[in-house]
């Protein structure tokens, strides 16, 4: 029987990322939805986003929705956040108001430097990506953000991660309190499930999952759809995303032009997580090929359907959470990402002991596991 919150304590939610539709892919959206789904019956919930391109949400469930508007929305995202530390003072405004403040990025508490131990004591913070994550993604970090990001994760409350790793990296880099860090693996919905095959497919479908960014290296993906191809395999690769980095979006459309794959890659823009689910679930084989994932909800939806998965071997982050599970494959290249599939494409055996196997993690990653996991600890006494 869930707890009824007799006394509501009063919670601020600060959001870079909205959700609902066309965000769906977006892992930071889909948690931010998470978070308002559980907090928003349980509190006198507080919402507010800063926006870009003057989006809006209604939830007649939330007490209120407020929005600041970010400064240079559209420039490099490490100079814009440091530009807008106002535009974070502005979103949270009398601290004293409330009981808990909640953020789901590390830059949204910049600028804080001179507020007292008492707001920091009502801090909560999921950090998302901190710098040696976007090294890791390939991408430079100014010091002075690393800087902010010190000081902000050497003073907030609690800091919920969603892997092993990230709270290793935590810990280790800024020299943290380790009881401070709470490891809470993302939950999957549970419309992510396996659906009956009642035969082997000749045509095998390959679906990769995220945002086009250089984050998620996703070129590769169509480096291996190439592979496979030319070793014969009569296939195609569904790429679910949303378009942030447009430049790389203009590289993938070429690459397959250049190499007579237009028939054989299905983009799918802007979907629910209900449409996500079904192209994952119509799919085959579920492939990641990202330069770096704190945690890897993609990864995991396709798992959660019980597809054989295949993953770059420097994904320490999900194979830390998979512990050796038969039903993920962890390689070092594109090369052996294609050999790999095309050996399980060979062997409707192997295909579904691998299947089968992911049921395991499917469990460990279950969305009502996370919402029992996050209540304890955003709303404990």
């Amino acid at each position: 029987m869930e707890r009824v919150y007799e006394h509501k304590k009063n919670v601020l939610l600060y959001l870079g990322k909205f959700p609902g539709y066309g965000f769906d892919v977006d892992g930071g959206s889909i948690l931010a939805r998470q978070l308002i789904d559980i907090l928003k019956t349980r509190c006198n919930l507080t919402v507010v986003f800063i926006r870009k391109n003057g989006e809006t949400y209604t939830d007649s469930q939330v007490r209120e929705i407020r929005y600041v508007e970010y400064k240079n929305p559209f420039g490099n995202k490490f100079v814009r956040r440091l530009q807008n530390l106002d535009t974070n003072r502005e979103a949270i405004g009398d601290y004293t108001e409330y009981d808990i403040i909640i953020t789901a990025h590390v830059s949204k508490f910049f600028g804080f430097e001179n507020a007292s131990s008492i707001f920091w004591d009502k801090t909560i913070l999921f950090p998302m990506f901190c710098t040696k994550s976007y090294k890791r993604a390939g991408e430079y970090v100014p010091l002075e953000y690393t800087e902010h990001e010190q000081f902000v994760l050497t003073h907030v409350r609690t800091i919920i991660t969603p892997s092993e790793i990230e709270m290793e990296d935590l810990v280790l880099d800024y020299s943290l309190n380790s009881n401070n860090v709470k490891v809470v693996y993302r939950g999957i919905n549970p419309m992510f499930k396996p659906l009956g095959r009642s035969r082997y497919l000749n045509k095998p479908q390959l679906v990769c999952i995220g945002s086009i960014k250089k984050q998620k290296n996703n070129i590769a993906a169509l480096y291996v759809l190439d592979l496979l191809v030319r070793k014969g395999i009569d296939c195609s690769l569904n790429i679910i995303c949303t378009i942030q980095e447009q430049n790389l979006y203009e590289e993938l459309l070429g690459f397959i032009r250049d190499n007579s794959l237009t028939e054989r890659v299905n983009f799918f823009f802007e979907q629910t997580q209900e449409q996500v689910a079904q192209i994952v679930q119509n799919s085959d084989i579920n492939i990641s090929v990202s330069n770096w994932e704190t945690f890897g909800r993609g990864i995991f939806e396709g798992v959660s359907c019980g597809l054989p998965t295949f993953v770059y071997s420097k994904l320490t982050a999900v194979r830390k959470i998979c512990e050796g599970n038969q039903g993920i494959r962890f390689v070092n290249n594109t090369e052996e990402m294609a050999t790999e599939i095309e050996c399980v494409l060979n062997s409707p055996k192997k295909y579904l002991l691998m299947s089968d196997s992911l049921k395991v993690l499917a469990n460990a990653v279950s969305s009502e596991r996370e919402k029992n996991k996050l209540i304890s600890i955003l709303l404990k006494d």
